[in-house]
């Protein structure tokens, strides 16, 4: 009976001595920290192209505004600004029936506002409003 409750007590110690390493000093990694600069309301996320035209002119997605003609992905503008140090970020106005934002990457940058009509039309206010029709 001592040989076994010895050997138990053995056991348990040698359990506790090798259950961790506290002197441990490497630093964890982190994941980087990434910033969504776009939260497009899903009635505007998708590809839309002008009215009575055969091409994509903008394209949403839960993340991104892209041009579509030059391709513009502006999440990676805003990440190439940001990693230069520069200012990078997106004022945005969000409601049931408007998008509007302000992108501000270093010196470019841009101001767009969107009405929706409907599930498949929505019409880009500027100085030439015109509408688009969803994909």
């Amino acid at each position: 009976m001592k040989k076994t409750l010895l050997a138990l007590t053995f056991m348990a110690l040698l359990t506790v001595n090798c259950s961790g390493n506290e002197d441990d000093t490497t630093p964890e990694q982190t994941n980087p920290v990434i910033t969504q600069y776009f939260h497009p309301p899903t009635w505007i996320q998708g590809s839309w192209k002008i009215s009575g035209s055969n091409s994509a002119y903008f394209k949403f997605t839960n993340d991104d505004f892209i041009l579509v003609s030059p391709y513009t992905s502006w999440k990676a503008v805003l990440q190439q600004t940001a990693s230069a140090g520069q200012t990078a970020k997106v004022n945005e106005d969000i409601s049931e029936q408007y998008y509007q934002f302000t992108i501000i990457a270093g010196n470019s940058g841009g101001q767009y506002k969107f009405k929706k009509i409907s599930d498949t039309k929505i019409q880009w206010v500027g100085s030439t409003p015109f509408f688009l029709d969803k994909e």
